[in-house]
């Protein structure tokens, strides 16, 4: 292997210089003049000698072209389960708009709301006859009025295909009347916001689906995608609809590499995910200060639809919709009840978890060879890689997933699973949200997700039980665990509301637990009453004055003296 060496990215040529000193030897680059283009700047920084680290941190990865035909095959991979009709059966609520009369806006089919021919036909591509139970109601509301809109609804419940189908319906109208300059090729009509880059592609894929043959261009750009190839696609195909994480967002806007003067609709996808990020909130403050400042010459305002199925605090979500937006509803914060989820006491001590895991990977096939489709949940990179390696070790075909891949490799694994080249696949978070995996019938939380992100159990459940499947996860609890203790009353709670059997054991912890803060929250208001009464009481001290109980009674210390706390009961 002459002048190559091996990278997470692949095979490249060895560069010029190696490490840092070599590079601050280097010759001198022309530095930027104050007239220079950005593509000039851009043109200079290349010329500098790279080291290794950033020979790979600078590699681009081109997203592989797939044609319509191959992207529909991969769609009905995913089989319609036994309980799809039993399953649109939820009820879902509509609340708010102008006139509080969103129970009105209401379909029981794609007929009702004319859409056109070749809409109607990509769906029955990928067999959607009829919309969701929560498609009926969000679709009629984006094609009929003109409010904003926030719907949370439990997971696999088409929340992907209520916000694509009548955005793409809406802008068929536009693009067929003609009326898309070639100047305005840079000026997407729909934005839609994906939290990460697997999110961003599946979004990008059944948006080109939905709009084959309609006249309306899907652009999908993330990092680590060349800016090149989205420069290719926009010339290509347009750019009415443009899927985007949020950092490639802002520097083709902060470039003015984006007209946001004709947008009508900002998608915000996972929108919890969103605004629990400091730095996305301030993305979407920059980015809606941009639409007000070009809505002053719009006729019609651009309106926000946010979509999840978990939400923290309304009020902060709230801040970005304009007033009467609509509010629909159907199961928040739950996973799904023809899941059955199945916990598990294990610690660490002995490798009691992993032999344990390994159990549950042979239940049913008998072999490593024979393994059910699963994916493992955990809540860091390295303990991931970790456990994937371990696995391989023991013979079972398996791969990882998480934020330390490349876009490449995470693509790669991802394809690889869908393909069946693996049989497990053991992932962090970044597959938790919104992301269907065909044909997935096991997910297994090895660990639970931090307490101040508990919503993710419901994003990791819901991986499973997809288009009327049933699915099962395995939720690992490690009752040494601190935080596995603090989300004992969450985890109660969630199989409560889902009917699910609750191992005995959980439910007396939980009990301890309330019982535990019930004698705490007692022993303090009778502490706080104690120091009431004393406070309030005689001032007569032997041998001390009034003015010396009066110094006493005021000191910031004086709580050591009264408060009870030297009590056996707290020692």
């Amino acid at each position: 292997m002459n002048n190559k060496f091996y990278v997470p990215d692949g095979l490249i040529d060895d560069p010029p210089m190696c490490n840092f000193s070599q590079r601050q030897n280097a010759p001198a680059v022309p530095t930027s003049g104050p007239n220079d283009s950005w593509a000039d700047r851009q043109e200079q920084n290349k010329r500098a000698p790279m080291t290794r680290a950033e020979m790979i941190r600078r590699q681009k990865y081109e997203l592989p072209t797939r044609s319509i035909g191959q992207l529909v095959s991969e769609q009905n991979e995913q089989k319609i389960g036994p309980d799809f009709e039993r399953q649109q059966n939820v009820q879902v609520t509509v609340r708010g708009g102008a006139k509080n009369d969103g129970d009105q806006y209401l379909i029981s089919s794609f007929d009702e709301v004319n859409l056109s021919e070749q809409i109607e036909e990509n769906l029955r591509s990928i067999r959607f006859r009829c919309p969701t139970a929560v498609q009926r109601r969000v679709i009629p509301l984006i094609l009929q009025t003109n409010e904003d809109l926030r719907c949370l609804s439990s997971t696999g419940t088409g929340k992907t295909g209520a916000f694509l189908i009548p955005i793409i319906a809406r802008l068929e109208q536009f693009s067929r009347s003609g009326d898309r300059a070639a100047a305005k090729r840079r000026s997407p009509k729909a934005i839609i916001v994906a939290h990460t880059k697997e999110l961003v592609q599946q979004i990008g894929k059944a948006a080109r689906i939905v709009a084959k043959d309609t006249g309306v261009g899907i652009v999908v750009m993330m990092g680590s995608v060349h800016y090149q190839h989205v420069e290719a696609q926009i010339t290509r195909e347009g750019c009415d609809v443009l899927v985007s994480t949020p950092g490639r967002l802002r520097d083709y806007i902060a470039n003015r590499m984006v007209d946001l003067d004709c947008l009508q609709f900002l998608v915000i996808d996972e929108m919890d995910k969103f605004f629990s990020d400091t730095e996305f909130v301030r993305v979407f403050h920059a980015l809606k200060e941009a639409l007000d400042q070009c809505g002053e010459n719009k006729s019609r305002p651009c309106r926000t639809l946010m979509f999840s199925a978990t939400l923290d605090s309304e009020e902060i979500v709230e801040q970005f919709l304009r007033a009467n937006f609509y509010h629909v509803e159907a199961g928040v914060n739950q996973s799904v009840s023809h899941v059955q989820q199945i916990v598990i006491s294990a610690t660490v001590r002995n490798n009691e978890k992993a032999k344990k895991l390994q159990q549950i990977l042979l239940r049913d096939g008998g072999t490593v060879q024979n393994c059910t489709k699963t994916v493992i949940f955990l809540n860091e990179c390295r303990r991931c890689d970790r456990i994937a390696i371990m696995l391989a070790y023991y013979g079972y075909r398996a791969i990882s997933i998480n934020g330390h891949r490349t876009l490449e490799q995470r693509s790669n694994a991802l394809a690889q699973f869908n393909a069946g080249e693996y049989d497990v696949l053991v992932g962090t978070d970044i597959i938790a949200r919104g992301m269907n995996i065909p044909n997935l019938t096991r997910v297994i939380l090895y660990e639970l997700p931090p307490i101040h992100r508990y919503e993710q159990y419901v994003h990791r459940v819901g991986r499973v039980g997809r288009m009327g499947n049933v699915g099962e996860a395995f939720v690992f609890f490690n009752p040494e665990d601190p935080n596995d203790m603090q989300m004992a009353v969450f985890l109660r709670d969630q199989l409560r509301s889902a009917d699910q059997q609750r191992p005995k054991w959980l439910d007396e912890m939980v009990q301890s637990q309330q019982r535990f803060e019930t004698e705490v929250q007692q022993h303090v208001e009778q502490e706080m009453q104690s120091n009431t009464n004393f406070n309030s009481g005689p001032c007569s001290i032997a041998g001390g004055s009034r003015r010396g109980v009066q110094e006493l009674d005021e000191d910031q210390d004086d709580w050591l003296y009264g408060s009870g706390f030297a009590n056996s009961d707290w020692r």
